[in-house]
């Protein structure tokens, strides 16, 4: 028997009125993932002031979504875009590359790819 794991790891601090979210995507997210974590990340930024958020999206053990988590991803980046200072995302994927480069269309802020999460740590924390 193999055991599938997936789903989604989030670290969130919150320093004055700005916050850092760590995103970290395992296997093929599914609807039920979504269900899970919107909520707390919503209730988590709903105070924020417009573009006080900064976000680590790690997708290097991401494996895709189901279809419906895959319109449940684009709702929630909707829900979330005027929110976003900086968008870093971690992968080795062409496709994760042309990603944070889409993202640049949708949020308020900047989207940049990384092939290492230091890096792109080092980029969000940066003025």
């Amino acid at each position: 028997m193999q055991i599938k794991t997936h789903g989604i790891r989030i670290e969130l601090t919150q320093v004055d009125e700005s916050a850092y979210v760590e995103f970290k995507l395992i296997g093929k997210l599914t609807h039920e993932d979504y269900e899970t974590f919107v909520p707390f990340i919503e209730s988590a930024v709903r105070n924020l002031p417009p573009k006080s958020l900064n976000i680590l999206i790690d997708m290097t053990r991401f494996k895709g979504w189901t279809l419906e988590a895959a319109w449940d991803d684009f709702k929630f980046g909707l829900e979330l875009r005027k929110d976003i200072d900086k968008m870093a995302v971690v992968g080795d994927k062409k496709w994760e590359a042309l990603f944070a480069k889409m993202a640049n269309w949708l949020i308020a802020g900047k989207a940049k790819f990384f092939h290492s999460a230091g890096e792109a740590r080092a980029w969000l924390m940066q003025n």
